[in-house]
């Protein structure tokens, strides 16, 4: 049964406030999937695939997608949003476009790190994309964390498909590497968002107020973090 197909999960959490981006309020379920082909210095989900600082083995289990599904959608949630790790890892799976039809009731997010270039099938699938290009803070080297083929890729299908851009930036300046980078790749300035790097109200908040001149003045939009300003 295609119910019982697989896909590599750390867990299913919701419902929970969606933080980031156009997004940002919704009453949302989140599915996090295994496995990543970046390792941000910063992740707060480095759990779904560190293998150097936690035990795979114990965090990622295999879920059918009858499980998944059941899951995400058990707390009511407005949206449903697919990220990671890096779930379009997982495109790939037979499971994968099950997962979506599963879900398909309701609306579907999708969140990646621009490195990987969707399928139609995923593309069809889901509602909205959020793609987060990563910056050298990260700890990433650029081969890595910029797939330029792919980026423009992604800002081509900004101007047809509801698909945003999503930055995190730890100061001021970042937003000029930012810009940089959307001219270099094409991408529609209007679907930018810039959000300050951190977990903890201490730490974004500062950072919020210091970037949010330059961004404005840059045509990006803010994003504030909400799920780390929340208590």
């Amino acid at each position: 049964m295609t119910g019982d197909l697989t896909l590599s999960v750390a867990g299913v959490i919701g419902p929970v406030v969606h933080g980031q981006g156009s997004a940002s309020g919704r009453r949302t379920s989140v599915i996090q999937l295994g496995g990543c082909n970046l390792a941000c210095s910063w992740c707060d989900s480095a759990y779904t695939w560190d293998a150097a600082r936690y035990d795979l083995r114990r965090e990622l289990e295999m879920w059918t997608v009858s499980e998944i599904a059941q899951e995400a959608l058990a707390c009511r949630p407005s949206t449903v949003v697919i990220s990671g790790g890096e779930p379009l890892m997982q495109q790939g799976t037979p499971a994968w476009p099950y997962l979506l039809a599963a879900l398909s009731t309701h609306e579907i997010g999708l969140e990646t790190n621009g490195t990987i270039a969707p399928s139609e099938q995923t593309l069809r699938g889901v509602s909205w994309i959020t793609v987060s290009p990563k910056l050298a803070h990260s700890g990433d080297p650029a081969r890595a964390r910029i797939n330029s083929d792919v980026l423009v890729l992604w800002g081509r299908l900004a101007r047809r498909l509801d698909v945003d851009f999503s930055v995190v930036v730890q100061t001021a300046e970042d937003i000029a590497t930012v810009s940089s980078l959307v001219r270099a790749h094409g991408l529609p300035r209007e679907r930018v968002w810039v959000s300050p790097e951190g977990t903890r109200a201490a730490t974004v908040l500062p950072t919020l107020q210091e970037i949010s001149g330059p961004a404005l003045e840059a045509g990006f939009n803010i994003s504030p973090r909400l799920n780390a300003l929340m208590p």
